[in-house]
């Protein structure tokens, strides 16, 4: 799976036993060789095939689809071509493929104090487009993993022929809709340092997490497998285990969000204050239900949080993605996105004002605040969404997103770009504490009360 740029080889030290040579040699496996001019070469590189794009840029096929499927896997330079081999969410291929050496690995894991699935860091529901994303980071563009969807897409649109090109065995794709075809070579996998199913059969990782019915219960990522008699994406693997990439050409696909009520004009409370605010929480129906977790910036709702699912978290540069320091009213703040009509989230500044305010009355799952007008609105002690989805519904605390960012700066002068502002409350026995306008994880999953101008 390796290439020279130019040339294979060269010994440095044949330069310089005679002033006379001229031209280097280049002896090829075949038993042929090629003689080239010393000083018509200005390098010698050595790369991972498929790494660099052809010039032109790589291949697409029109198959009458949602998005265009690349001629090649990543890593290859023709169809036949094997390409290389990656683990879910990596971006290199490697000798091994052990769950040891998997870099989303959680390096704490054990088997006493931690479930199954916690074995991992998960990714998300898809990281399609991300720098997860080795087709997007070795090839850019609109270059990305297809989703289980678009491979399903796939399989049920073409026919299939079991062949061959060039001596490998593959799948031919023919699409039904226009006629078009790829081939995808039989490449198999591998499974720690073992290459299996060779010429048997085509595993390609999807980009999407497995949709079982209890995240708790272990991680898993789809997979398309294509064979002489079965063609699916329905089935799953272990992200550690090394499968082929064949990319797609086209916009990510938006997130999925889950359906919510948007209050009437005539629910919406005026305390007295700067701003009207919303009867309850987003993605809830009622003042004393929870509604949905959000991380800051994110505009879907998801079933954990962590940093390595955050949005705006970039893996390659192990940082924060930089949205602004206010995002109330933007594209990156939910209660905008979702509501519409005039609704956002509340300023940091708004939200000191309801504390500084408003009268507090702590009951056993939450606030009552009143206005200085006497109006009301209830704040649920929600919890908060973690890695494990949990303690969603939880009385122990309540925690509401602010549009600011973390306003703090290190003492080296710079930002506090891991978290933004939060209004919290925690319980101190059997009372809540009094609640106060402070901080948390922009990757950890809050809930949102929206303002209204």
């Amino acid at each position: 799976m390796k290439k020279v740029s130019l040339l294979l080889f060269i010994a440095a030290g044949m330069l310089a036993m005679s002033a006379q040579q001229k031209v280097m040699r280049i002896h090829h496996a075949d038993g042929t060789s090629e003689t080239h001019k010393v000083a018509d070469v200005l390098k010698i590189t050595f790369e991972n095939e498929g790494d660099t794009p052809d010039p032109q840029g790589p291949q697409m096929v029109d198959m009458g689809l949602s998005v265009k499927w690349a001629t090649y896997n990543v890593g290859a330079t023709t169809p036949e071509d094997y390409g290389n081999f990656y683990a879910y969410g990596e971006i290199e291929p490697k000798e091994e493929y052990t769950l040891e050496n998997y870099q989303w690995y959680y390096p704490e894991y054990n088997d006493w104090d931690c479930d199954e699935w916690e074995k991992y860091y998960k990714l998300g529901a898809t990281f399609t487009g991300t720098n997860y994303d080795v087709a997007h980071v070795k090839w850019g563009g609109d270059w990305r993993v297809p989703t289980r969807e678009e491979w399903k897409e796939l399989i049920e649109n073409c026919t299939w022929q079991w062949t061959g090109i060039n001596g490998v065995t593959g799948a031919k794709a023919v699409s039904k809709i226009n006629g078009n075809s790829i081939f995808l070579p039989a490449a198999g996998n591998m499974v720690d340092a073992e290459h299996t199913h060779d010429q048997l059969g085509c595993f390609y990782w999807t980009s999407t997490e497995y949709e079982g019915p209890d995240i708790s219960v272990e991680c898993r990522n789809y997979r398309a497998n294509i064979d002489a008699t079965w063609r699916g994406a329905d089935g799953y693997d272990y992200p550690e285990v090394g499968f082929s990439i064949r990319p797609v050409n086209g916009p990510v696909p938006e997130p999925a969000r889950s359906a919510v009520n948007i209050p009437t004009d005539e629910e919406m409370v005026d305390l007295g204050l700067s701003v009207k605010w919303a009867p309850y929480n987003v993605g809830a129906s009622s003042p004393g239900s929870n509604g949905y977790f959000y991380c800051w910036g994110e505009t879907f709702d998801k079933l954990y949080g962590h940093v390595y699912n955050y949005k705006y978290y970039d893996p390659l540069a192990d940082g924060y993605i930089d949205i602004g320091d206010q995002i109330s009213g933007t594209k990156y703040d939910v209660a905008k996105e979702l509501w519409g009509k005039g609704w956002r989230m509340p300023t940091r500044e708004e939200m000191q004002e309801l504390v500084d305010e408003c009268t507090w009355e702590a009951t056993s799952s939450g606030y009552k605040v009143t206005g200085p007008n006497g109006n009301s609105i209830f704040l649920t002690a929600s919890g908060m969404m973690t890695y494990r989805g949990m303690p969603r519904g939880s009385s122990e605390s309540g925690l509401y997103w602010c549009g600011d960012s973390d306003v703090r700066v290190r003492p080296n002068g710079e930002k506090m770009e891991s978290n933004a502002s939060a209004l919290r409350f925690n319980r101190n026995g059997y009372a809540l504490d009094k609640p106060k306008v402070d901080y948390f994880s922009r990757a950890g999953g809050i809930q949102v009360r929206a303002v209204h101008d």
